[in-house]
């Protein structure tokens, strides 16, 4: 900050304005589906992140922060980036829905023990990576990274440098409590066919109790599982693209 500080007026303004720019991009850059996930090698994403932070501190569009004193500054950056992480885990949001939807119908077909690789920090069940690749990359292709950077141009002024309570908590919270909602709701009826099977499987085992009616039902229960998931992804995936937008909000 000091360095910082003792340059020149011009390049000393100019300094300032990209690390505030940096500070507010930095969690959306990484956090953003398909540009943030684990197996993109972190030089790309940060030649990502350098690249957009120095395209919008040319484009006029965000205002100079003011370097005195040194820890008004110093709260802006942190503001920044407290701004910027909530706005990149709603955007986290789109694949987080179908990564709790992958796992809620991995868990009601019995395919939960079988893991795909880790696409984020840790291992998810292989139908939450399924659902989460599939999903980045119909985001993807539609263009949503781009949406994004055109919406992070209009967040600059809806939420100015450094004004962090222009960032409503309610807001937030809604579209953490929506997205949780939305991803229950998609596996729900992979949810309702483990139920019958639970409610079938206890009427046979009443009936013929001595048939080992689980060594039979599983194997039924995983097939129509991966039946329904394959006759249903396209819908699901048809149907989670249009509430994305919704469920982030800022968009």
């Amino acid at each position: 900050m000091a360095e910082l500080m003792s340059l020149s007026g011009p390049l000393a303004s100019w300094v300032a304005l990209l690390l505030v720019v940096v500070a507010r991009l930095s969690f959306v850059v990484f956090f953003m589906p398909g540009i943030g996930e684990q197996v993109m090698p972190m030089q790309m994403r940060l030649m990502i992140l350098l690249a957009l932070a120095f395209t919008l501190a040319t484009s006029g569009v965000v205002s100079v922060p003011t370097l005195s004193p040194a820890s008004g500054y110093g709260l802006t950056l942190i503001g920044e980036a407290t701004i910027g992480f909530c706005l990149g885990a709603t955007l986290r949001l789109a694949v987080w829905m179908l990564s709790i939807a992958g796992t809620v119908i991995s868990q009601s077909i019995g395919l939960s023990q079988l893991l795909g690789f880790a696409l984020e920090h840790e291992q998810q069940a292989m139908t939450a990576n399924l659902l989460s690749m599939a999903g980045t990359a119909v985001l993807l292709s539609a263009n949503f990274h781009l949406n994004a950077v055109a919406s992070l141009l209009r967040m600059y002024t809806d939420v100015p440098v450094g004004a962090i309570s222009a960032l409503s908590p309610d807001m937030l919270i809604d579209a953490f409590m929506s997205a949780f909602r939305f991803a229950v709701l998609l596996a729900w009826p992979f949810v309702a066919i483990n139920l019958l099977y639970n409610i079938c499987l206890g009427f046979i085992n009443k009936a013929l109790p001595t048939l080992m009616v689980a060594f039979v039902g599983a194997p039924i229960m995983i097939g129509a599982g991966l039946f329904l998931l394959a006759l249903s992804i396209v819908g699901l995936l048809v149907v989670w693209k249009d509430r994305v937008m919704a469920i982030i909000g800022w968009m």
